[in-house]
């Protein structure tokens, strides 16, 4: 799958990419912001795009909805430190596939894109 990994925070980012390379998932970009995502979101089409919620531009709540209007298909993940369950139940409500408290583990990204695999395929299944 098709990954861009947004968060302000550096070492976040080359985290998140280790991980997803790590399972065999292409990094196709990273940002520090949802501005320039939501720019180039078209002409990436991601399978997956993790967000953080406080960013220096959009936070990651509204770029989901932009998201998730524009490529209804893009599985979003937000992985953040605010983790409030109004804030959680907001996340879902906004479009976002599931939502990963910082500090996360591999595991925690290996569940979601099983979650994510699971989806996809029973969708494939239901077409045949």
């Amino acid at each position: 799958m098709k990954v861009c990994i947004v968060d302000d925070a550096q070492f976040i980012r080359v985290m998140l990419k280790d991980i997803f390379t790590s399972l065999g998932h292409q990094v196709v970009a990273e940002f520090c912001s949802a501005s320039p995502l939501i720019e180039e979101i078209e002409d990436l089409k991601p399978d997956i795009i993790t967000l953080d919620i406080t960013m220096p531009d959009i936070d990651g709540l509204t770029a989901t909805r932009i998201i998730k209007n524009i490529l209804p298909e893009t599985h979003v993940i937000i992985i953040s430190a605010i983790s409030q369950p109004d804030i959680e139940k907001e996340a879902k409500k906004c479009g976002a596939f599931e939502f990963i408290r910082k500090p996360f583990s591999k595991l925690a990204i290996e569940h979601v894109l099983k979650q994510i695999e699971e989806e996809q395929n029973s969708k494939n299944g239901a077409v045949r």
